[in-house]
């Protein structure tokens, strides 16, 4: 019986020793060290919710000429005629010295080794053109808009040059017009929107309906670039002291030799126009 006790009292002993005690708390601290070594390192990591990852793609703040609202153009209808004499005469236009005089525009450069003018027209579907005319070729057209994203090439003597618009969002009128050497980008020619309809302007017979000044022009017609002889056009332009451009575009089969066609322009202002002895005769209030 005092043996039994001897062995109870040595291994409650040894069991509240010091040393079994630390050893019991190294054995837990190294089991807790291990379980965050697998949560950490070696378990998958989660994969990303798609109501909590988005990528949120960048938006335009801006549109670059989204509409062409540098100028406003109307094509006109024919309202109606009037007896020949009808109103009082404001203006009497040679048409042969007006034909396609806009082409050659103050804005001359050399390009290429070659004298080049560059212009600009409008077309009966409404578009804006860059005119670029090189002596000895034909005129070609661009399209405005179109230089937006994408470039044209123009072949000017023995040089090619890359055309393109570079617009200014803030103010639509200073966006530049560009011709650049292709194999020399010191040879660059830079025109803004607003330079080239001076000098549009600055080529077409004046006259004055209704108290506005209006520049007017006699061209050919434009389709797919080119200059389309088959059909002519007579163009007024009005332009407001703000600067705000008005364009009124006429066909000029609409308008007759024997009698006046009547048309309304800038604030319902009526004209009368009639073609007789190579002259556009311009009334006003017929």
């Amino acid at each position: 019986m005092n043996h039994a006790k001897t062995l109870l009292v040595l291994a409650l002993t040894l069991a509240a020793a010091p040393h079994r005690a630390f050893a019991g708390s190294e054995a837990v601290a190294l089991g807790a060290d291990q379980a965050f070594m697998n949560a950490a390192f070696f378990q998958a990591l989660p994969k990303p919710s798609a109501a909590r990852w988005t990528v949120q793609m960048p938006r335009p703040t801006a549109q670059l000429l989204p509409s062409m609202n540098w100028f406003s153009l109307s094509v006109l209808a024919q309202l109606g005629g009037a007896p020949a004499g009808a109103g009082a005469e404001v203006g009497d236009i040679d048409l042969a010295a007006l034909l396609n005089k806009q082409l050659k525009s103050p804005l001359k450069y050399t390009l290429g080794g070659q004298e080049a003018w560059v212009s600009g027209a409008f077309d009966r579907q409404q578009n804006a053109y860059v005119s670029i005319l090189v002596s000895g070729a034909e005129p070609v057209f661009f399209n405005v808009k179109g230089l937006l994203d994408k470039e044209e090439t123009v072949t000017a003597g023995s040089a090619q040059y890359t055309l393109r618009l570079s617009p200014n969002i803030i103010n639509q009128m200073k966006s530049e017009i560009i011709l650049e050497n292709k194999a020399n980008e010191d040879d660059m020619v830079r025109i803004t929107l607003k330079k080239m309809l001076e000098g549009v302007g600055a080529t077409g017979a004046p006259v004055a309906v209704g108290g506005q000044a209006y520049k007017v022009f006699y061209t050919d017609d434009i389709k797919g670039g080119r200059v389309d002889k088959a059909a002519k056009t007579f163009t007024f332009i009005h332009t407001e002291a703000n600067g705000e451009i008005h364009v009124f575009l006429i066909p000029a089969e609409l308008v007759p030799s024997d009698k006046v066609a009547v048309f309304k322009m800038f604030a319902n202002a009526r004209v009368g126009l009639t073609q007789k002895d190579g002259k556009l005769k311009v009334y006003e209030n017929p």
